[in-house]
């Protein structure tokens, strides 16, 4: 699947993975470079890259370091640059598809937290902007 993929609400998957990260913020069509070391991380971009290599970016707001509480609500993007380095870290780029807010965080047995997107509020962001028209 490529971004272009996305284009309506039934596109989007009915979980997502979730990387909390206090101070991050992702957009729809930007693009986020994040260097990848902490074990679960790993293990999610791993089982991303299998599967349709979406994550959410979600803020984290207080909590232990651990199992933050999650805010109400992210943005999913996709794996777009993908690269691993000598240390064993991952430096990704992710493109940012579609805002959703967190439905439902869900019980897993993956080290990483996975949520129940809803997507409803956020369908708008599917829509490419149109420019002006060129002379």
């Amino acid at each position: 699947m490529t971004i272009e993929t996305y284009r309506k609400l039934s596109d989007l998957p009915e979980t997502i993975p979730v990387f909390p990260l206090t101070g991050v913020l992702l957009f729809p069509r930007w693009s986020l470079p994040l260097n990848i070391f902490e074990p679960r991380y790993l293990n999610m971009i791993d089982d991303a890259m299998r599967g349709d290599r979406l994550i959410g970016m979600i803020q984290s707001q207080g909590g232990d370091r651990t199992t933050p509480e999650l805010a109400t609500a992210g943005c999913a993007g996709r794996i777009t640059s993908y690269s691993e380095t000598d240390d064993g870290r991952y430096l990704i780029s992710l493109t940012g598809i579609c805002r959703f807010g967190v439905h439902e965080e869900l019980t897993v047995e993956t080290p990483y937290r996975q949520v129940r997107p809803d997507w409803q509020l956020f369908g708008t962001d599917l829509i490419a902007p149109q420019g002006p028209a060129l002379p």
